[in-house]
């Protein structure tokens, strides 16, 4: 399933949280950092720098736990 805009999601240790629910995400396959700006923000270690990516909601897919 995908996410909507009126989703409310945080992130908990590296787990998300969507409405208060774990959410298993299939797309993206980055983990997640952090939400801005309702935006899920996702962090990626390469090499010796790292990526971060921001992800709109409607972009988000997988399932809840």
């Amino acid at each position: 399933m995908k996410l909507s805009k009126n989703d409310k999601m945080e992130v908990a240790g590296h787990i998300l949280m969507v409405n208060g629910k774990p959410f298993a995400m299939t797309c993206p396959q980055e983990p997640p950092f952090a939400v801005k700006d309702g935006r899920l923000v996702t962090l990626v270690f390469r090499g010796c720098g790292c990526t971060l990516s921001e992800w709109e909601p409607e972009e988000i897919e997988g399932d809840f736990c």
